[in-house]
């Protein structure tokens, strides 16, 4: 909806905040013809920088999301608010700012029967509490999450276009009504860019290389082995990186167009802060609300895929049947299951995980469905369950106390929360198979669970099995005719 579409909103939003001496969100939906938010964002992004307007909204950052087997897409740009709390409360800051803004805010969402999702607060956390700590990661601090100033929502075959501005307490738009206009137009002009032309055409080359060598990696993971085997802890989860170098910028929307379509089943996210995009396609739900419906992921145990649908069913029995992965899969779920015990009444799920097939490798996997309690909320769920011994490890403190001392590697947002809240319920992933943009390069992140009995060459091996996901988003992003190639080695030159 056009901003001068809704003067009516902000003249009763200017009279409200003026007589609470509080700011006023106005948020403002409209059904469209059916748009794929992420070419939606393509258009805006792919503007030429010279439109100042446009380019100062896009600043304020910009963010995707989508469950392709869930049918919901959704792509915001600029920022009516930005939420960015820090310390040990974030997430419960978090929950109170939004609650906050939805308090007294002006929202027509269509109304009738088959209203629109209204504004959304998207973004996500740190690892640490404190934040990222290397510049690598600025614009993504301990926590940012922001209502988008222009929303396109898709949800089966009904698509939505939400404008949402703020009014200050001195009754002022915190907005340039121009550019919010005209970053709507701009979305939802099918002629500037499709997916077709998502990726550029002509060879680029490609450099992967280790920031940690691959046997300095697995000379951490003796280690920790050996501390488990001590006593002094059950699991801890090793993380490292991996640097890509291509001779022209990386596409972070021809990336995530690949990610959609190659993991379908996967939280496919692109949140862009600056000149920085991190993106990814996790497979792993941190937890999800609707209504007072509640649904979280356990995800732990890790096999390859086989090369044949002999070996891959091999492979997988073989992950099913492992005494050491179950044990590890074991411990995620009942942390789990005592954290949503906390919030949630009828918390319940299967007896035995099930098998998760992604295109590279197979997981354990349980479901657990569950009521929210009154009072509770999804942020103060996501917030108890951060960070799960699918990503730190256990005993929560000790794990945490070996990765500060050992893993030398800045998280910034990886394996941390990312995702949404809306009026009624939200979800949130733990990001996973991902990835931190920035023009010509990438830095891939991946991780596995330590515990007894692992071995730091297959341990190596199982992480590099993970990065493939984003490797050949990367790959695929720089040329549409790339393949995957696996990580291996210290420094490796390929031409896509």
């Amino acid at each position: 909806m056009p901003l001068n579409d809704i003067t009516p909103l902000l003249g009763k939003a200017r009279a409200q905040a003026l007589a609470r001496q509080a700011p006023v969100l106005v948020s403002a939906s409209r059904r469209i013809e059916p748009v794929d938010p992420l070419a939606a964002l393509g258009n805006l992004l792919r503007l030429p920088a010279s439109d100042t307007r446009l380019a100062a909204l896009i600043e304020e950052g910009c963010f995707y999301w989508t469950r392709q087997a869930d049918g919901f897409a959704f792509a915001g740009a600029g920022a009516a608010v930005t939420l960015d709390p820090s310390g040990p409360d974030r997430f419960r800051s978090a929950e109170t700012g939004w609650a906050s803004l939805l308090d007294g805010a002006i929202i027509d969402d269509g109304g009738g029967l088959d209203p629109a999702p209204g504004p959304l607060l998207a973004g996500g956390f740190a690892f640490n509490e404190e934040g990222p700590r290397t510049p690598a990661w600025n614009g993504f601090p301990s926590a940012r999450l922001t209502v988008p100033r222009v929303l396109v929502v898709s949800h089966g075959d009904r698509t939505w276009v939400t404008t949402t501005v703020l009014v200050g307490p001195d009754g002022m738009l915190d907005a340039d009504p121009g550019s919010v206009s005209a970053a709507e137009d701009a979305m939802l002009d099918a002629g500037i860019s499709s997916a077709d032309d998502a990726t550029a055409s002509g060879d680029a080359t490609l450099e992967y290389d280790e920031l940690t060598p691959g046997s300095s990696w697995q000379e951490v993971v003796k280690r920790a082995v050996h501390d488990i085997e001590k006593g002094v802890l059950e699991k801890v989860v090793l993380a490292r990186e991996l640097q890509a170098s291509a001779s022209r910028q990386i596409d972070v929307v021809a990336i995530l167009h690949y990610l959609r379509d190659a993991h379908r089943d996967s939280f496919v996210f692109g949140c862009w802060r600056g000149a920085r995009a991190f993106v990814g396609a996790s497979p792993e739900r941190l937890v999800r609300v609707e209504g007072r419906n509640v649904l979280a992921s356990s995800l732990a145990g890790t096999i390859k895929r086989g090369s044949t649908e002999a070996e891959d069913s091999a492979n997988a029995r073989t992950l099913f049947e492992s005494a050491k992965d179950r044990a590890e899969h074991a411990a995620v779920r009942s942390a789990l299951a005592n954290v949503l015990s906390e919030f949630c009444d009828d918390v319940d799920a299967p007896a035995e995980p099930e098998l998760l097939t992604l295109p590279h490798v197979h997981h354990l996997h349980t479901l657990f469905r569950a009521r929210l309690k009154e009072r509770a909320s999804l942020l103060g769920i996501a917030g108890c369950l951060h960070p799960t011994p699918a990503v730190g490890g256990s005993p929560r403190a000790a794990a945490l106390a070996f990765i500060e001392a050992h893993e030398q590697l800045d998280r910034g947002w990886y394996a941390s929360p990312i995702g949404w809240v809306g009026r009624h319920g939200g979800e949130f992933a733990v990001a996973l198979r991902s990835a931190l943009v920035a023009g010509h390069e990438a830095t891939l992140f991946a991780g596995c669970g330590i515990v007894a009995g692992s071995d730091p060459a297959l341990e190596y091996d199982e992480s590099s099995l993970k990065m493939k996901s984003m490797q050949s988003a990367i790959e695929a992003a720089l040329s549409a005719s790339a393949g995957a190639v696996a990580p291996g080695g210290e420094r490796r030159h390929i031409t896509v």
